[in-house]
């Protein structure tokens, strides 16, 4: 029987650690291109000092939890924000390029520091065209500050919509 539950969860693309101990799939932040992290503009987020990952390049406003979770920090400016994963990853998720400097302005927060947040659930929107005429690179990073702990598998540059699942964490012994 539990064969059966397994290829039925293989077949049906139930995601989720609870179907594969140790292997956690993170979902798009995002709706729009994903892009490798080394081609982001910020050094900081190229270099890989934060940690690996993806980014996405926008087409809306609104970014959302890629997993299940809690909300460890969200940044006063509410460019951004820090979750640690029900599978033990955390993750830092940054909207654009130096907008820390906009101190809030264009960014609203759908979450505090300690909620617990499902994957999907709205974090943070912002307004995306506002930002884009002031001139702002909104490449948006999605990092695994802890990734050593973990091998990682990332999907290919291409378009995304929120939630499809865009790394795969499998936890290393």
């Amino acid at each position: 029987m539990s064969e059966k539950k397994g290829f039925a969860s293989w077949f049906l693309g139930k995601k989720g650690s609870e179907e594969e101990p140790g292997v956690e799939r993170l979902g798009s932040p995002l709706a729009g291109t994903v892009v490798g992290i080394e081609q982001v503009s910020d050094k900081t987020f190229a270099d890989k000092i934060l940690g690996d990952g993806i980014a996405v390049i926008p087409s809306e406003g609104k970014v959302f939890a890629p997993a299940d979770g809690t909300v460890e920090s969200l940044m006063e400016s509410h460019h951004a924000v820090c979750l640690l994963t029900l599978g033990g990853a955390e993750l830092l998720v940054h909207v654009g390029r130096d907008t820390v400097s906009l101190n809030g302005r264009h960014f609203a927060a759908h979450v505090k520091e300690g909620d617990k947040v499902k994957r999907g659930q709205l974090l943070l929107s912002f307004e995306r065209e506002a930002l884009l005429a002031e001139g702002f690179d909104l490449a948006t990073p999605m990092v695994v500050s802890n990734g050593d702990e973990f091998s990682m598998e990332k999907v290919q540059d291409g378009q995304i919509r929120p939630g499809d699942t865009v790394i795969t964490l499998t936890k290393k012994a």
